[in-house]
């Protein structure tokens, strides 16, 4: 079984859990999930303690997944998490969580997709000529979580997981 680190926006924790909480989840793949008060307590330590905290989470684990909503774009704190994966070479994925229903907050009812923060970072690439880099978000799949009768045949995340795993050679 695979040890996941789940990467996310905290504004987005009610659409996170209903993902973590979908049944697909069990053992090695529910540890990747943070808890908001543990970070909210490590914060206090600061950016360093912040980074610390990170970096001991990702160790370890093949995959990070990053659950993307409307603001994990800008999360400078996502965005540190996709570096080190990238760093780490692990296996990386992205699965679009917008549409999931938060009674908090308007729904989403735009058609597009939010920015995928993999556009941010570069992966380089060792080839015949040399280096080449290219953006992560064309190395890396991401997909779009579904709900109702779609999701109980679309959102296959062990296989994504699986796959992402794969292609680092985790």
């Amino acid at each position: 079984m695979r040890s996941v680190f789940f990467s996310f926006s905290f504004d987005d924790v009610f659409k996170v859990n209903q993902v973590r909480k979908s049944g697909t989840f069990s053992g090695a793949y529910q540890a990747g999930f943070r808890d908001r008060a543990e970070y909210k307590k490590i914060a206090k330590g600061g950016e360093v303690a912040v980074k610390h905290w990170i970096d001991s989470q990702i160790r370890g684990c093949s995959v990070t997944c990053v659950l993307i909503g409307r603001g994990t774009y800008n999360s400078k704190w996502v965005n540190y998490e996709i570096q080190q994966s990238i760093i780490n070479r692990m296996g990386l994925l992205g699965i679009y969580i917008h549409k999931l229903n938060d009674p908090t907050k308007p729904q989403d009812t735009g058609f597009l997709d939010p920015p995928n923060p993999l556009d941010k970072h570069q992966v380089s690439i060792n080839g015949l000529f040399g280096t080449s880099y290219r953006q992560a978000s064309e190395v890396y799949e991401t997909y779009t979580w579904c709900t109702g009768l779609l999701g109980a045949i679309g959102n296959d995340i062990r296989d994504w997981i699986e796959i992402a795993a794969s292609r680092a050679g985790r």
